[in-house]
């Protein structure tokens, strides 16, 4: 199984959302203009490019990143609240001897900072988005994933939250489900974690021609 982090595991995009908010307003952007149904899932560098040029004078992806990443590792430190049925599911899979994968495009260093936050719930792998040439929507974040757990794309589900983490799971040949609200095809939709099982999850490996 493999999942996607923000969003999907924990809910660090509220927190993203005002630590940018916090740093462009210093460079006179306005909290309107940072929209972030169109951010979410995306990879980080062209996520600052686009939020650089909103600042007059544009601000430098390097410099941008490093103070919104500061700010944000501040606040993940102390933990935060796991979105609901993610720990139960990902415990229930450990137990029946189910592979677990993260695939997040979040940096490592947030990576490694918000997964304490889902206590012992483990994953065999983890790819972060500074580790692959082509992030989400891209498929070489889950192929890269599938490659390192052993398992074929086509045997792997991809849980995420996101369009663009939807399109990379399906590219990569995974069943996809989504937790979240979605105009993309996938195999299954569910409100949240709590509607998964891991009998669920399994089914959805043999519903990847009927999307719904």
């Amino acid at each position: 199984m493999l999942f996607d982090l923000d969003g999907t595991l924990v809910d660090t995009e509220p927190l993203l959302h005002q630590c940018l908010s916090e740093v462009l307003g210093t460079a006179g952007v306005p909290p309107g203009a940072v929209r972030p149904e169109e951010l979410r899932g995306r990879d980080v560098a062209g996520n600052l490019a686009r939020l650089c040029g909103l600042a007059r004078p544009p601000l430098d992806p390097g410099e941008l990143y490093a103070r919104v990443s500061r700010r944000l590792l501040d606040r993940l430190r102390p933990g935060i609240a796991p979105l609901p049925g993610a720990v139960g599911l990902l415990r229930s899979l450990r137990r029946a001897g189910v592979p677990c994968a993260l695939v997040s495009s979040s940096y490592r260093a947030l990576v490694d900072a918000a997964l304490p936050s889902l206590g012992d719930a483990a994953f065999a792998v983890t790819v972060a988005g500074d580790e692959v040439t082509h992030p989400k929507p891209h498929p070489e974040p889950y192929l890269v994933a599938a490659a390192r757990l052993g398992v074929a794309p086509d045997a792997c589900v991809a849980v995420e939250d996101s369009a663009a983490g939807l399109r990379s799971g399906r590219a990569a040949g995974c069943a996809t489900v989504a937790v979240a609200a979605t105009a993309e095809p996938v195999t299954l939709a569910v409100p949240d974690l709590t509607a998964l099982t891991v009998a669920r999850l399994r089914e959805t490996t043999q519903r990847r021609g009927a999307p719904t």
